[in-house]
């Protein structure tokens, strides 16, 4: 039977603790946050799928700006229609790096707001509790994801990092992510924990 209960139906006034603007806050840039990571993450695992789990040379590749679409079908159309492998080879690595890039970019993108949630989170819990962190397992894996994301950044940006090193790293945060989002929601006990599987 996949209908809520009977119980479950009947709609209730919030609790004084759910009536803030720090909630609002909070939980819309969670959730615009695990949406950017994880799209980022899914391009670091097409990334290492393309590159066969590889060390690739991505600075062999000028640094100009070609959208994906054109680098997709510039390599799609180079492994139907040409019979060298040098095309073939140069259309893998244009379409890596500017997978490598989207990631980077979209990761980039999702991290302030995955900063701002978890802060906004913090001050609603002050606001309600008393306490801006209590480590419920919600918040101790939301803790781990944007350590996961900025290590990822702080490789991409001082250490020069790029390719299959970042992407191992966009690969994990993904995994992370779902932990965070559905597992410790699920199985979890604590203030997120929805326990429908507990």
């Amino acid at each position: 039977n996949l209908t809520l209960s009977a119980d479950m139906q009947k709609a209730s006034p919030l609790v004084p603790a759910l009536q803030s603007n720090w909630l609002m806050m909070h939980v819309s840039m969670m959730m615009l946050s695990y949406a950017m990571l994880i799209m980022g993450s899914l391009l670091c695992i097409l990334f290492l799928v393309i590159s066969k789990y590889q060390e690739v040379d991505l600075q062999a590749i000028d640094k100009f700006y070609s959208p994906l679409y054109n680098v997709m079908v510039d390599y799609y159309e180079a492994k139907l229609f040409s019979p060298s492998d040098e095309f073939l080879e140069l259309g893998k690595l244009k379409l890596l790096h500017s997978i490598d890039n989207w990631s980077y970019r979209i990761i980039g993108l999702g991290f302030p707001f995955l900063t701002v949630g978890i802060i906004a989170g913090g001050v609603w819990a002050n606001e309600a509790w008393g306490s801006y962190w209590s480590w419920d397992p919600k918040e101790t894996w939301a803790l781990i994801t944007w350590i996961i994301f900025a290590t990822y950044l702080h490789s991409r940006i001082t250490k020069g990092w790029e390719g299959k090193k970042t992407a191992i790293l966009g690969s994990v945060g993904f995994f992370v992510i779902w932990i965070c989002y559905l597992g410790v929601n699920f199985l979890g006990k604590g203030l997120h924990s929805y326990g429908w599987l507990s």
